[in-house]
């Protein structure tokens, strides 16, 4: 990632400023919908990480176990503040949320459902599966600058999307594929070589 102990001015990113960030986003980004948020405040926004590392933060986040938010939430405040913005950026995501569903739970348990609640629900839904489709658009556009970037989006997809296999075996037979093509890709030309 962008060595990114600054933000885009060059200054360094204050935890104050970190917490205030993921607490936003905590709380306006719904159904999994994080990555969509964090790509547009934090890299096209504000600019305290460049694309690339955004992709790379993205990526581990959803390799590890866990919710990809949260993942993506202390990869980016890792990268930003190291241990400290790693815990700045997990508290200000989840502290404002856990508040809200603590108090929803005890409302909901009240109230019985009604087809208003049933379609705000819904179109809640709706919205936050728009905002992963678009993020899913934006990183496939930067991986179709790679044509083996593309050949590995497109066999991922198949396999998990359309044959409907496993994610984890899928991931761990790809995985290996994907780096040492990135490897090869990257890799500076031998002496005397051809290009």
């Amino acid at each position: 990632m962008q060595s990114a102990q600054e933000d885009g001015s060059g200054e360094r990113v204050g935890l104050g400023r970190l917490f205030a960030a993921f607490f936003r986003l905590g709380m306006t980004s719904f159904g999994g919908s994080t990555a969509s948020w964090v790509y547009r405040d934090f890299v096209a926004r504000r600019g305290w990480l460049d694309e690339r590392g955004f992709l790379s933060a993205a990526a581990l986040s959803q390799l590890m176990p866990g919710s990809s938010g949260v993942n993506l939430a202390v990869e980016v405040g890792q990268s930003l503040r190291r241990g400290p913005g790693a815990c700045a950026a997990l508290l200000g995501l989840l502290s404002g949320p856990f508040a809200i569903a603590v108090a929803l739970a005890a409302l909901y348990a009240k109230v019985p459902p009604t087809p208003l609640l049933d379609a705000l629900l819904d179109g809640i839904a709706a919205g936050a599966i728009g905002l992963t489709f678009a993020t899913g658009l934006r990183i496939a556009r930067a991986a179709a600058r790679r044509p083996r970037s593309i050949a590995i989006l497109f066999a991922t997809f198949l396999a998990v999307g359309v044959l409907r296999w496993p994610m984890l075996p899928v991931l761990l037979g790809l995985a290996p594929l994907s780096i040492a093509l990135a490897r090869w890709e990257r890799a500076p030309p031998r002496p005397g070589g051809h290009a």
